[in-house]
């Protein structure tokens, strides 16, 4: 793709410098001929259409080059600098035109031989900067290229100045000796708006300037268009040639995995490059508060802000406010001081975050982050098994109970096992019912410290 750009804004610039030497060398002989200044000024006008066609030939040849270790942001300034010399020399060419015209307004006489080569010139030069203007335009705005962009406009005016030049000369010929010098006057004021204006654009460009609103927007818009992101803050935008560089910061929840946030900011990357093509994007994501956190989840953050691993966490809403009861896991070889100190902090940090907290309650445990040694036994095809089961089925809402395992460590003896419930049972209930087993099932089978149940719905096929 970067070939096939480069290729065509070299192929339209090339066009322009042609067209350039042949209109330069047509006018100067036509004018040198008739003595008509409109169409001399108009000669070093394309003289000068030349120089700036080559300047802009040339740069848009060093601003496809890409970035390298001294040009990180590439060499697409190239085009602005190249636009940015053709301002000049074009104000340079309008201070000569309109001095010349001045004086033969006030100070001189010229005769002009007005003759059917003197509207030939005009009309043709009309007709191919008409051409070369829709080329170089359709090309500026297919790959965002400033020099290409400033060729076409000045070209397009270049048809209102023959235009001009036209005038002054069925003037001449009608006997208004006057109407050359005033159609060269007039050739020189349109030039010299038109290069302020390309100045002011190309001058804002090379001092960084923000884009169009419009365009900063559509950047905006599109990262907020992307799912989960809260806010976009500290929008950047700069341009360089062709390309848009773009430095923002998006707002995500804090309480995603680090893997999902990266995952957004990959999102955001691709939907800011898609609003036009050679938009360059770097995404800085920042954490936030959220209104869809819950107590849970603010307690969570607490203790993941903390550096604290934490488990069994329950909420109790009382008269005197929230009561919180976790389980804090303590590093191995940590003392009793070290862990109490560790919960302390956990305490703190829930207080900071969550509003309302009338207690937290910690209890410290060992470090769940190393697997226990275990070892599985075949207790669950003895009367341990078969009576475990037939306990479990005798609780109500309880359809079926199945793959049962024990698994024996230092901690005891933990029994696993499946159980399906009636689908129209509502969670709530289901937990409960589990809940209670889980309690009931070590004091009914003193070998049995642990028991865990996970629910499932009753299989189709039984349905």
């Amino acid at each position: 793709m970067a070939k096939v750009e480069s290729r065509e804004k070299i192929s339209a610039a090339a066009t322009s410098v042609v067209a350039a030497v042949f209109l330069a060398g047509f006018k100067l002989v036509v004018g040198l001929t008739t003595g008509s200044l409109g169409i001399l000024s108009e000669a070093a006008h394309s003289g000068l259409d030349l120089t700036a066609a080559v300047m802009t030939l040339v740069a848009v040849k060093a601003a496809d080059k890409p970035a390298d270790r001294e040009h990180h942001y590439g060499h697409g300034k190239f085009e602005n600098i190249s636009a940015l010399f053709e301002t000049l020399l074009l104000l340079i060419t309008c201070y000569v035109i309109g001095n010349e015209s001045i004086n033969r307004l006030f100070f001189k006489h010229v005769e002009i031989e007005v003759t059917s080569w003197s509207f030939i010139v005009m009309l043709t030069s009309i007709v191919v900067d008409f051409t070369r203007s829709r080329i170089l335009m359709r090309a500026a705005k297919k790959y965002h290229s400033q020099a290409l962009e400033a060729d076409a406009l000045h070209f397009s005016t270049d048809i209102l100045s023959s235009s001009v030049v036209i005038f002054g000369l069925i003037g001449a010929r009608l006997g208004f000796e006057y109407a050359d010098p005033i159609a060269a006057l007039g050739v020189s004021l349109i030039v010299v708006m038109i290069s302020l204006r390309l100045g002011k654009r190309t001058i804002d460009v090379l001092v960084d300037r923000s884009p169009a609103p419009a365009l900063v927007e559509q950047i905006r818009n599109a990262a907020l268009q992307t799912n989960g992101v809260e806010d976009v803050k500290s929008l950047r935008v700069r341009v360089s040639g062709g390309r848009v560089f773009v430095d923002m910061v998006v707002r995500l929840p804090r309480l995603l995995p680090f893997e999902q946030a990266h995952s957004m900011v990959d999102e955001v990357e691709r939907k800011v490059s898609a609003v036009r093509s050679g938009v360059d994007v770097v995404v800085h994501a920042e954490p936030v508060e959220t209104e869809k956190e819950t107590l849970l989840d603010k307690v969570r953050f607490a203790a993941e802000k903390g550096a604290s691993r934490i488990h069994n966490v329950q909420l109790f809403t009382t008269d005197s406010g929230v009561v919180v009861d976790l389980h804090l896991e303590a590093d191995d070889g940590d003392t009793i001081e070290e862990a109490h100190a560790k919960a302390d902090k956990l305490e703190k940090s829930i207080r900071e975050e969550v509003c309302g907290v009338d207690q937290v309650l910690v209890h410290i445990d060992r470090s769940s982050a190393k697997p226990i040694s275990a070892r599985s036994t075949g207790l669950f095809d003895g009367n341990l098994g078969r009576d475990v089961r037939e306990f479990v089925m005798s609780a109500a809402g309880v359809v079926s109970c199945n793959n049962l395992s024990f698994t024996e460590s230092e901690y005891g003896l933990r029994v696993a096992m499946a159980c399906q419930f009636d689908e129209a049972l509502p969670l709530e209930k289901t937990v409960t019912i589990v809940d209670e087993l889980e309690s009931k099932i070590p004091a009914k089978f003193p070998r049995i410290s642990k028991a865990v149940i996970h629910q499932e719905p009753i299989p189709r096929a039984r349905r």
